[in-house]
């Protein structure tokens, strides 16, 4: 039997959600949840296998959620249950966690379900790699939802975060290549390092700053650099030497 919990601040989704679960003879249902920091405080006294999380929730959302209960019980499986139809949460490894979106699906659930029956529960090894999805789902929704200034001549674009390709230091101005074209910003490449990156974007060479979503392979070059290949852009992206092992770092990259 798996013991999970539920927490989803919309109380029709959790009851619908704590309807459909209890169908499922595999399933005990150990506590529900309609906010999430209520949720925190009580798992600390529940024992539980999995969690089934909404992502979008006020006060802490569920990507915090999820690496608060990891901290607090390192083995557990996380099962989002979200709106977010985003390449990024579907990009997990379906074998560690998995997503169904809204509205449920009951299909969808169930094999969600024959899923996390299928783990070894016992299992107790560190969700550290879960952990690291987390963290990089989290930077492509901060990207999907924040806005920055471009300057096309006198106009002001506010342009998705997400939209960005890469800035680019040129003759001490920055230009920004985007999915719309290329404009200008008053920022300086430093300032832009340390408000971005902690939104996806990392400082591969001193004259660029990448978007890391939008990067497809990294190349060698002579004399140990190396370059980048970002989707849908033609130009190769230099990475410094100083740079590269960071570089794979972030990226997971051994």
């Amino acid at each position: 039997m798996v013991k999970v919990i539920l927490v989803d601040d919309e109380r029709f989704a959790l009851d619908e959600l704590e309807f459909l679960l209890k169908k499922h003879q595999g399933i005990e249902i150990a506590a529900t949840f309609d906010d999430p920091v209520t949720a925190l405080e009580e798992a600390k006294n529940i024992k539980f296998d999995a969690a089934f999380l909404d992502i979008d929730m006020p006060v802490i959302n569920g990507l915090n959620v999820a690496r608060e209960l990891i901290e607090l019980h390192s083995n557990i499986k996380i099962i989002f249950v979200t709106a977010y139809d985003d390449y990024a949460v579907k990009a997990f490894d379906l074998n560690a966690i998995d997503y169904i979106l809204k509205p449920v699906d009951r299909d969808r659930l169930d094999r969600a379900v024959e899923r996390l029956l299928s783990f070894n529960i016992k299992n107790t090894s560190k969700n550290s790699s879960i952990i690291d999805k987390l963290n990089r789902i989290d930077q492509n929704l901060k990207q999907d939802s924040e806005r920055f200034p471009a300057y096309d001549d006198e106009d002001i674009n506010l342009i998705k975060i997400s939209d960005i390709y890469y800035f680019e230091a040129q003759l001490g101005k920055t230009i920004i290549v985007s999915t719309s074209g290329k404009f200008k910003t008053k920022e300086m490449m430093d300032n832009l390092e340390a408000k971005l990156g902690t939104m996806g974007f990392f400082r591969c060479h001193r004259s660029y700053l990448v978007n890391l979503r939008y990067v497809t392979k990294i190349s060698p070059m002579f004399n140990n650099n190396f370059i980048l290949n970002l989707e849908d852009v033609t130009f190769d992206i230099p990475v410094s030497r100083l740079r590269i092992k960071d570089l794979k770092a972030v990226l997971g990259i051994k």
